[in-house]
């Protein structure tokens, strides 16, 4: 049964995307968000299939059985280098806006097919409209007008408004839903940038003695002095306190001590609570020392040439992408990553609201189904510009130690 597992889901995530795309019940924008969802989930099932694995688990009865345990519900950002990858994060946030949106806009546009009521060939396209939006037969100028931006804002192709009444639908085409030209090159950036990044980590995976690993070297070998003094630091403090305990627990009846005055003995005790707040201190600053240093040392240890690397997914976080990939500055934020994160953030969900507008509108579902094609809505160039020089500057600062 596990290793249909893949396929079950991905039977199911079909079934489940071709009923809300064509229950024509729901409204439009109701669809494309459980279509998106539908996607959504197979993305994260898929991802627990990954990066879970099989355990053997022991029975009562004496029997060894073998279950699979699923892995992380973020499972499909992970890479190669257990990590969360920025990259991934991106594609896989334009990838399931546009697809969701592309399929629930061409199920809807079956229906009519389906249900075998296409227009005649000879119907008027904006007097239709205009009537969808009207609500009734009659129609004035203005309805028209109306009309006939709104087809243009559909399908995304100005009509010659000099045309007036000749204006004539092509054939009825439910699966020509154009994608705008900057959704093709936001897309298109999105895969250039993982695959560049990919490039740039292949690169820097086999090279085992890089400038990254030189700096990791300095900080390992900085951090395990540091460590050593604050450790040697902590052992004189102890020994001091120490002796001032012996110190003061000498009696009059001591024979090896000579005995301690009341003027000695507060003095001593004085210190000696000094020397316990010192004390705290330093034991504090000695963990802080010996954890950074284990921790230097074993990323060493993992490192891929000059990537930083985790042993597992479990460790896997998603500040990952926003730290450097390298085994010299994986501890620091890189402003490359925070940028290209926070534009693709706003951008994506920036254009899942003006779809969702656009799904929104009174009558549209039904203009929908009249006009002969259609576009997704699209953003402006300036944008796209915008994000081709924030991807790329974040592939440049993968190239810097």
């Amino acid at each position: 049964m596990s290793r249909y597992r893949s396929t079950l889901y991905i039977v199911g995530a079909v079934v489940l995307i071709l009923f809300f795309g064509l229950f024509g019940r729901f409204p439009l924008q109701l669809r494309w968000l459980l279509v998106l969802a539908v996607l959504a989930g197979l993305l994260i099932a898929m991802g627990r299939e990954i990066t879970g694995m099989e355990q053997i688990v022991q029975l009562r009865s004496g029997r060894a059985e073998s279950r699979f345990s699923p892995g992380r519900f973020d499972g499909i950002l992970i890479d190669s280098r257990n990590k969360i990858s920025l990259s991934r994060l991106q594609l896989v946030l334009w990838t399931l806006v546009v697809l969701s949106a592309w399929t629930t806009l061409a199920l809807h546009r079956v229906i009519p097919v389906l249900q075998g009521r296409l227009l005649a060939s000879d119907t008027q396209l904006v007097d239709e409209v205009a009537g969808i939006l009207a609500g009734t037969g009659e129609t004035g100028e203005a309805e028209r007008q109306r009309a006939g931006a709104l087809v243009e804002q559909i399908t995304g192709q100005p009509l010659d408004a000099a045309a007036g009444d000749d204006i004539r639908p092509t054939l009825y085409a439910p699966l020509d839903i154009g994608i705008p030209q900057e959704i093709l090159v936001a897309l298109g950036i999105s895969l250039a940038s993982l695959a560049g990044a990919g490039l740039i980590k292949t690169n820097q995976a086999t090279n085992e003695v890089g400038r990254g690993q030189e700096v990791a070297t300095a900080r390992t070998e900085s951090a395990l002095a540091r460590a050593a003094d604050m450790n040697s630091t902590l052992e004189s403090m102890q020994h001091s306190a120490h002796s001032l305990e012996m110190m003061m627990s000498a009696g009059p009846e001591s024979l090896d001590a000579d005995p301690v005055d009341d003027a000695t003995r507060a003095a001593a005790e004085a210190r000696l609570a000094a020397l316990e707040t010192e004390l705290r201190a330093a034991r504090a600053s000695a963990a802080r020392a010996n954890t950074r240093a284990a921790e230097l040392t074993a990323a060493q240890s993992q490192a891929v040439g000059d990537l930083h690397a985790n042993t597992a997914a479990a460790e896997a976080r998603w500040s990952d992408m926003l730290r450097g990939d390298s085994i010299a500055n994986f501890q620091f934020t890189d402003l490359g990553k925070v940028q290209m994160f926070l534009f693709t953030i706003v951008l994506v969900f920036s254009y899942a609201a003006l779809v969702w507008s656009v799904m929104s509108m009174p009558q549209v579902a039904q203009v929908l189904q009249v006009v002969p094609s259609m576009s997704l809505p699209a953003f402006s160039d300036s944008l796209v510009i915008t994000m081709a020089l924030s991807h790329g500057g974040y592939l440049a600062t993968k190239t810097t130690v």
